[in-house]
């Protein structure tokens, strides 16, 4: 029995209406995936970045450099989702903590220090919104995530020694790791180069309140008793990145 024809118009429309309406989103779709690679110079900030000797997070002011992988998903011309993962190092400065513990010492200007320190280390697997304005060849973006922020706090060993032969103190604080939510934001600047590779610069921040348990403290002054302890504080953690990199599309 032969069709309809009403109905082979109705189908003939539809048909119309979905390849009208497909065929600019595919055109989307060709290059709604971007992969982008930045690095670059990194500074915590908040209580992470505690000079004060009992503390366990002691001694975080240094700078260092991290690393940064992310994937984005563009949903529309001006927006779009974003996975990140990131990795900082940074170096752990010691001398704020000798500063503050020579304070308690009989002619502290008699001691020569020596310390053993390792890098702390903060990473982060983020996701959230991505937001996107373009301008001719330039490209605006601006992010805000949230995800796991994993922490790592150093080992730091002092020892300190007087002209006197008296009184020397040895002090040590254990690394400490921990995991909790936290909250990126920023935003880049890309430069295109070609239809799939772009220049970035790019500046982040992360930050999570962390919580680091029971972390070993020890401290030894002459033939005096030696005090060991644990500690476990909550603080805000966080870092600030800034950096540049090259972004894939395709």
């Amino acid at each position: 029995m032969p069709f309809p024809k009403h109905l082979f118009t109705t189908q003939a429309l539809l048909k119309v209406f979905l390849f009208a309406l497909l065929l600019p989103l595919s055109a989307i779709a060709q290059q709604s995936n971007t992969i982008s690679f930045a690095g670059g110079y990194s500074i915590p900030i908040g209580k992470f970045a505690s000079k004060q000797f009992s503390d366990p997070e002691a001694g975080l002011a240094g700078s260092g450099f991290y690393g940064q992988l992310s994937y984005e998903r563009k949903l529309a011309n001006w927006w779009g989702v974003r996975l990140t993962g990131s990795l900082n190092s940074n170096e752990t400065n010691a001398n704020p903590l000798i500063e503050q513990y020579s304070i308690l010492l009989p002619n502290p200007d008699t001691y020569s220090w020596k310390s053993e320190v390792t890098k702390w280390e903060l990473g982060a697997v983020l996701v959230g919104p991505m937001a996107y304005k373009s301008i001719g060849k330039v490209e605006f973006t601006a992010h805000v995530q949230g995800g796991l922020v994993f922490a790592k706090s150093p080992d730091v060993k002092l020892f300190g020694t007087s002209t006197t032969g008296q009184n020397a103190v040895e002090g040590r604080i254990t690394s400490g790791s921990t995991n909790a939510f936290g909250l990126g934001g920023g935003g880049s600047l890309r430069f295109r180069l070609s239809n799939s590779l772009r220049f970035q610069i790019t500046g982040d921040w992360i930050g999570a309140r962390a919580e680091l348990k029971g972390v070993p403290t020890y401290v030894k002054v002459g033939n005096f008793p030696a005090i060991e302890g644990t500690e476990t504080r909550k603080r805000f953690v966080g870092v600030i990145n800034t950096g540049a990199g090259f972004v894939v599309v395709f």
